[in-house]
């Protein structure tokens, strides 16, 4: 996808999504923290005025994507990752909080043996969810040893051109997901593949075994 295509139109995250990733950046940087956060991503405008809580698309992709950038501005890669990862496993939780009808039903359609069909039941069910309340646009996939989330129309990039991938905040979304599957076990999430750095879409790896 160019940047020119991508400005046609805007898209937009829930303004609840956009409110978790600012209050786990204040649980980390304090109130001082994200102003200055705020600030370096020019978006002075949700100083003291963070998105409402609610499931409203009104959070634009752009905005997500220049947080994002700020955070990796500021605290370099290795930072950048734990706030994004962080705030990605607070939105899943914040998820089922919210949505607590499409979690009991996602619980009965994960009632399945085996681990390994648990864990695609579930993938297949979120990427449903987050297509369905989002404009991010996301599909499954897999081999013999890895799941693949595929990003096909990307928020935490948008615009952005790097040389490495960026989009640490679905990780911190799928570890969430996973350790809920599988009633805490650890998984590796790892991006393999950026929008922001030339590549059709996004795609992040889950490697089949649980970290033992």
């Amino acid at each position: 996808m160019s940047e020119t295509k991508q400005e046609e139109k805007t898209y937009f995250y829930p303004n609840k999504w956009g409110r978790g990733i600012l209050t786990s950046a204040e649980e980390i940087m304090g109130d001082k923290g994200v102003q200055a956060l705020l600030n370096m991503a020019k978006l002075e405008k949700y100083i003291d005025n963070y998105p409402p809580d609610n499931m409203t698309r009104a959070f634009s992709f752009e905005d997500v994507s220049r947080l994002q950038a700020a955070f990796w501005d500021m605290y370099g890669k290795r930072g950048a990752r734990v706030f994004a990862t962080r705030a990605g496993e607070a939105t899943f939780k914040s998820g089922l909080t919210q949505f607590k009808s499409v979690a009991a039903a996602a619980e009965v359609a994960m009632k399945v043996g085996s681990m390994d069909a648990k864990v695609k039941i579930g993938m297949e069910f979120f990427s449903k969810f987050f297509n369905s309340v989002s404009d991010q646009v996301v599909s499954i996939g897999e081999d013999e040893k890895h799941w693949f989330w595929y990003i096909e129309r990307c928020p935490m990039c948008w615009g952005r051109k790097t040389d490495e991938p960026v989009c640490y905040l679905a990780v911190g979304v799928l570890q969430g997901a996973l350790a809920w599957v599988s009633q805490g076990k650890k998984w590796r999430v790892s991006p393999t593949e950026c929008i922001a750095n030339g590549a059709k879409r996004g795609v992040i790896a889950i490697e089949k075994a649980p970290v033992e």
